[in-house]
């Protein structure tokens, strides 16, 4: 079994390091005692060096995968073996392991599983913004599939720029505007609080959207 966890303290002992360590949403206690041995569950911690695969990067990735298993029918193995030969076939990236490739890889990986559910409408369980590790080009998937950024649901074009009254939008040419793809709610809601306070709140913004 392989858990995000974050590590919250820890202190020097003479036969090595106690850590303190939280495993966030997750409550493990009976699973811990039923593979404890003398009071002792055997177990891997990799820490992150900022060249391979953040265990951020990792958890949005196998949550993804389970998401697009649930929904297909595969086992999560199978579905992660099967995107990465897309992906590798797609790209013509080399084979790749989950537990050491580059942050580039991982960050290129997820772009990738994150499209392919929305071209393919696979729900997730969780939003799409908390799953990116690229949100410009998350983002921009948002645009060219319709999807909202805030909250995945089918959303029409906001213009981040506003155009202005008394211009004809069917004949004006707004390319060069920042745009955002929001539902009808986050649109309105949008509008009703303002472009600053709505970018503090959600930590978005809009851009030049190019095919």
């Amino acid at each position: 079994m392989n858990e995000y966890a974050e590590i919250v303290g820890y202190r020097e002992l003479e036969k090595g390091t106690r850590l303190s360590v939280i495993i966030p949403e997750k409550h493990l206690g009976e699973y811990l005692k039923r593979f404890a041995r003398d009071g002792k569950v055997k177990s891997e911690i990799r820490l992150d060096d900022g060249r391979t695969i953040t265990a951020e990067q990792r958890k949005k990735v196998y949550a993804t995968i389970r998401d697009m298993a649930t929904y297909t029918g595969y086992m999560p193995e199978e579905m992660k073996e099967l995107m990465k030969y897309s992906y590798i076939s797609e790209t013509g990236s080399d084979y790749f392991s989950l537990s050491n490739c580059s942050v580039t890889t991982a960050r290129l990986f997820i772009n990738y599983i994150i499209e392919f559910c929305f071209r393919w409408n696979i729900p997730l369980l969780d939003h799409g913004l908390n799953r990116t590790d690229d949100i410009g080009k998350y983002l921009w998937q948002c645009l060219k599939y319709k999807k909202c950024a805030i909250c995945g649901k089918e959303a029409e074009i906001h213009h981040w720029d506003a155009i202005g009254r008394g211009i004809d939008r069917k004949k004006y040419d707004d390319s060069k505007h920042r745009k955002i793809a929001l539902c009808r709610i986050h649109h309105t809601e949008a509008h009703t609080i303002g472009r600053d306070t709505f970018a503090e709140k959600y930590h978005v913004y809009g851009i030049i959207y190019k095919e």
